[in-house]
C-alpha cells in the first residue's frame, strides 16, 4: 500500500512539473510591445498648372499636386496621403488610429518594423494629436498632428463692389482664418465660420485677385473681383446703351438685383432674340483684357434654357451659357474662346433654345 502511495504521489509530481513547464512556456509567447520611433513621408507634393472648367463653356488657369517619391520624418500628416509608421513589433496590428479616426490598413503593406497607411481623408486636423497602433501586444502612442486642408473657395455674392461693402464668400475650411486680401490689400474680416466669411472691401477695386489665407495654405479665387471696364453695375456706364431685336429692354429695372439698386430686364418675345449692348465712346481695344464677366438671373421657364454670349457681331464664335430659373448664376468668359478681336462695339445675349417669350436680368457687366 505504502509502495502504491509513493508511486502515486510520484506521478502527481511529475504532472506539476510538466505543468509549470507548459505554463512557463505560455509566458514566453506573449507579444512585446509595439513601439513607434517616427513616421515618415512616402511621396511629397509637385505642383502642376492645368486649365479647370468653371462652367460648360469657360475655364481658368488652376494647379493640382501630383505626389512624387520622397522619405523624409515627420509629424504632421495630410489626409489621403500614405504614410510609413516606423517602429518595433508593429506585426500583429490590429487597428491604427490618427486623432481618434480609425484608418484602414492593408495587412500585405504590415511588417515587424513598418505599417504602410493612408490618412483617412475624414480626419479631423483638431483633436488630441496622437498617431495609436494596437496589435496583440499592447498599445504604442505617438505625436502626430494633422495637417489643416488649404481653403476653398467656391463663390463670392459680388463680382465686384464699393469700398466699405460688406461681401459673403462661400467655400470650406475656412477655420483660424489669418487674412483676406484684394489684391495686396488686406480686407477686414467682419464675420467668419468654417465655410463662410464676411469681408469689407477695403478700397475701390478694379479687377484684382481675392485671396483667403489660413494655416492650411492660400488659394485665391478664380474670377477676378471687381472690373477693369464696366459696362453696367446700377447703370450703364458712359457711351454704352441698350438695344436688340425679337424682344424688349429695360434699363436700369428694379424687379430683380444682384447688387446696388437696378439690373437689366430683356424680355425675349420671338425665338432667338437678340439681346444687345451697344458702345460708341472711346475705344477699348480688347486686347488689354482677359475675359467678359456678369450675372444673369434666368425668369420663369428658363431654367436648363440656353443663350449664347456674342462680342462684336461675331455669332459664328459665340459661347453658349446654361440658364438657371429663380437664381443668379456667374459667369466668366475669356474674350479668347469668343475669338474677340479689334476694339470693342457691342455685346450680344441670344435666345438660343427657340424659347420665347422669356425673361432674363443682367447684372455687373464689364470686363476683367
Amino acid at each position: 500500500m505504502k509502495a502504491i502511495l509513493r508511486h502515486t504521489l510520484g506521478f502527481l509530481g511529475l504532472l506539476s512539473l510538466i505543468g509549470g513547464f507548459s505554463a512557463c512556456n505560455k509566458g514566453d509567447t506573449v507579444a512585446p510591445a509595439p513601439t513607434i520611433s517616427r513616421v515618415r513621408t512616402v511621396s511629397k507634393d509637385s505642383v502642376v498648372s492645368y486649365r479647370a472648367q468653371y462652367n460648360i463653356d469657360s475655364s481658368y488657369a488652376a494647379t493640382r499636386t501630383v505626389p512624387v517619391k520622397f522619405d523624409s520624418t515627420t509629424s504632421l500628416g495630410k489626409p489621403g496621403t500614405l504614410y510609413a509608421i516606423i517602429g518595433q513589433n508593429l506585426g500583429t496590428v490590429s487597428a491604427v488610429y490618427f486623432n481618434d479616426v480609425n484608418a484602414y490598413f492593408n495587412p500585405g503593406l504590415v511588417t515587424d518594423n513598418s505599417i504602410l497607411i493612408s490618412i483617412p481623408l475624414t480626419t479631423p486636423f483638431t483633436g488630441s494629436n496622437k498617431l495609436r497602433v494596437v496589435t496583440t501586444g499592447g498599445t504604442a502612442e505617438f505625436t502626430f498632428g494633422i495637417q489643416q486642408p488649404a481653403p476653398i473657395i467656391t463663390r463670392v455674392d459680388q463680382a465686384a463692389g464699393n469700398a466699405g461693402d460688406v461681401i459673403t464668400i462661400t467655400g470650406t475650411t475656412f477655420d483660424n482664418v489669418s487674412a483676406v486680401s484684394f489684391g495686396t490689400t488686406a480686407a477686414t474680416i467682419v464675420d467668419k465660420s468654417s465655410t463662410q466669411l464676411k469681408v469689407s472691401v477695403p478700397t475701390v477695386v478694379s479687377s484684382t485677385t481675392l485671396t483667403v489665407k489660413t494655416p492650411g495654405g492660400t488659394t485665391s479665387y478664380s474670377i477676378p473681383f471687381g472690373f477693369q471696364v464696366p459696362v453696367f453695375t446700377d447703370t450703364y456706364a458712359s457711351g454704352w446703351s441698350a438695344g436688340g431685336f425679337n424682344g424688349t429692354a429695360t434699363a436700369p429695372s428694379t424687379a430683380v438685383v444682384k447688387r446696388g439698386t437696378g439690373s437689366i430686364r430683356f424680355d425675349y418675345t420671338g425665338g432667338y432674340g437678340g439681346f444687345q449692348q451697344f458702345y460708341g465712346g472711346t475705344a477699348i481695344p480688347l486686347a488689354t483684357y482677359t475675359g467678359v464677366k456678369f450675372s444673369i438671373y434666368g425668369g420663369t421657364g428658363t431654367e436648363g434654357k440656353v443663350v449664347k454670349l456674342v462680342v462684336n457681331g461675331n455669332y459664328d464664335k459665340g459661347v453658349q451659357l446654361l440658364l438657371h430659373a429663380g437664381t443668379w448664376t456667374d459667369y466668366a468668359i475669356p474674350l479668347s474662346s469668343l475669338s474677340a478681336t479689334g476694339n470693342l462695339t457691342e455685346i450680344t445675349l441670344q435666345e438660343f433654345s427657340g424659347n420665347a417669350p422669356e425673361t432674363i436680368y443682367l447684372d455687373d457687366l464689364g470686363l476683367y
